[in-house]
């Protein structure tokens, strides 16, 4: 009968564990960068990019501090689709910011996506990203 050299655990019986196992092999799989804040309360999504604070509704209509930003109908789809998103990504993301998985990372990529084409939509939101990926 063949006896394995680890069976007596040892400090190099240890290393060497720790040198094959999944965790130690893994690297990032995606580098998120954030920038500005978002903010959810009472079903509102509060953009905040330096002194500038926007407000998305769910409807999707957009406010610069108080003041109604007036959008059409495909600007004012977009940003409810980003507010729906958001919705649904917030929770994960905090819950998950400590742990970066590859649910994290295509949430992560998605919603650069999203921002990409606000910016390229909304005049308003030109400079707007919460996210990149490096």
């Amino acid at each position: 009968m063949r006896k394995s050299h680890c069976h007596i655990i040892s400090p190099v019986c240890i290393l060497l564990g720790l040198l094959v196992s999944p965790a130690a092999l893994s690297v990032p799989l995606c580098q998120p960068q954030w920038h500005n804040a978002i903010t959810l309360q009472e079903s509102e999504i509060r953009l905040e990019n330096g002194a500038d604070t926007f407000l998305v509704k769910p409807n999707g209509q957009l406010y610069y501090g108080v003041h109604k930003v007036k959008l059409n109908d495909q600007q004012l789809a977009v940003l409810a689709s980003y507010h729906q998103m958001m919705i649904e990504d917030l929770p994960y993301v905090l819950s998950h910011s400590q742990f970066i998985d590859q649910e994290l990372c295509d949430r992560v990529a998605r919603r650069q996506k999203k921002e990409h084409e606000i910016q390229s939509l909304i005049p308003a939101l030109r400079q707007w990203q919460s996210v990149t990926l490096e």
